[in-house]
């Protein structure tokens, strides 16, 4: 039998951890000695460096490698500055640890080489710890490397440098993936989107079914920013970055003097898990909502759901599996296999529907994932309303109904696969490759 829903769930209560109520007894993450718990554990050496030169103001330096030509050098100090200056002058995040002298001296230091037209966009700037501290929590100094590029990318590069430097002062053994989305994140509250920001956010937007986080830095990551964008507004209580940077700080741990990879657990993805009181429901909850705000995001942005990101216009949206004409109802159509915490986007084309009329929709998937659905009717300005299927733990089909629709241009069906590395565990980046599901949707004009 179908089941009507006419309102939307109740809200995620207040994080537990993040500015809302008192935290409970610490969360235990229970490991398992088959799963990888973090990534390997590598120190690089810094490059062979020229004259550079170091701020007066604030402690960073740049050194170029090769025939650097000295604007670019300039360039790159004062965006380097700039950088260092309002995340953690103006933001009040947590300063980089100083290096001992690596470079030098105890600043910052970026490496700036020439520029190079071929490598990928998410290469151009790289931050690579040095050796961890001996003692208490996991934690590094950073170098920097980048490229010439111009002012604009300079900037960005620079902020990146920094964002990346803090948290592997507060975690070093976190993923580098989420670095470089935390780097973003910060990067997009306090500068300029470039070409390479519109091509990240295209490349994590264009296919949905991807997890939404990972383990290893890859072209990806700095798209993954999104989802702390996200987090940012769904659960932040303070100032730009806060949030993620309490993520960063919260996950930290001891990893094993003789360990060749980190002790990542708990990670970031554990301490967002925990915000929503370690309830599946909950957290399918809160990824559910994220995945109507990718639907939205960029040029469908209607100013309720992540009206930060409405700068990446069309790079922004998020690419359907199916559009499928209301005319051509009933349909059954199989959706691209999703990678936990990935999303999949049916629109269902109302051009043609008669006033009033009911949909209903049965999903199905394989097991063990698990999935939130929830259906989105879309006007002229934006979002209408959305219906939230409840979520049932290890069950393989959700089927409802929406009736009474009128004056809308589309309904689209989100589907979002839960975080879960199997039966016993739930999801975890440092877990990878991660296993893929399928899922087919049935609508019809009931």
């Amino acid at each position: 039998m179908l089941v009507a829903f006419e309102a939307a769930a109740d809200p995620v209560e207040p994080p537990l951890l993040l500015g809302g109520a008192a935290p409970r007894a610490p969360h235990v993450v229970e490991d398992d000695p088959h799963l990888p718990t973090g990534a390997p554990i590598e120190t690089h050496p810094r490059p062979a460096a020229g004259p550079g030169a170091c701020s007066e103001r604030e402690p960073v330096c740049v050194h170029g490698v090769g025939p650097v030509p000295p604007e670019a050098l300039r360039a790159a100090l004062s965006g380097f500055e700039h950088a260092y200056r309002v995340l953690v002058r103006g933001l009040e995040l947590p300063a980089p640890l100083a290096d001992d002298g690596a470079g030098g001296g105890p600043e910052l230091d970026l490496y700036l080489a020439p520029s190079d037209r071929e490598t990928p966009g998410f290469e151009r700037v790289r931050v690579f710890p040095d050796a961890r501290r001996a003692s208490g929590f996991d934690r590094a100094s950073a170098f920097c490397t980048a490229l010439a590029d111009d002012a604009a990318l300079l900037a960005r590069a620079a902020t990146l440098c920094v964002g990346e430097a803090i948290a592997l002062g507060l975690d070093a053994g976190e993923t580098p993936d989420f670095r470089r989305a935390f780097a973003t994140e910060l990067w997009w509250a306090a500068g300029l989107p470039t070409s390479l920001d519109f091509e990240a956010v295209e490349r994590v937007q264009a296919r949905p079914s991807r997890s939404i986080a990972a383990r290893d830095l890859d072209p990806a990551s700095e798209g993954r920013a999104i989802f702390l964008e996200y987090l940012e507004q769904a659960l932040g209580t303070g100032a730009p970055g806060e949030l993620s940077t309490a993520l960063v700080a919260t996950s930290a741990q001891d990893t094993p003097a003789d360990a060749a990879a980190w002790h990542n657990e708990p990670d970031w993805f554990d301490v967002v898990r925990h915000t929503t009181g370690d309830m599946e429901a909950k957290m399918a909850h809160l990824l559910g909502d994220f995945g109507v705000t990718r639907a939205f995001l960029g040029e469908r942005e209607d100013g309720a759901h992540l009206p930060s990101l409405a700068w990446s216009g069309h790079f922004g949206a998020a690419r359907p599996d199916w559009t499928i004409p209301f005319e051509t109802l009933p349909r059954r159509v199989r959706l691209t296999p999703l990678e936990p915490t990935g999303a999949a986007f049916v629109w269902l084309d109302l051009t043609k529907a008669p006033q009033g009329f009911t949909l209903g929709m049965r999903a199905e998937w394989e097991p063990p994932a698990e999935f939130q659905w929830l259906l989105v009717t879309v006007g002229a300005h934006g979002e209408v309303s959305r219906f939230e299927v409840p979520f049932q733990e290890r069950e393989t089909v959700a089927e409802a109904r929406v009736g009474n629709i009128h004056d809308a241009r589309a309904v689209i069906a989100v589907g979002t696969h839960l975080e879960r590395v199997d039966a016993d565990h739930p999801f975890d980046p440092d877990v990878a490759p991660f296993e893929p599901h399928g899922a087919s949707l049935y609508l019809v004009e009931l």
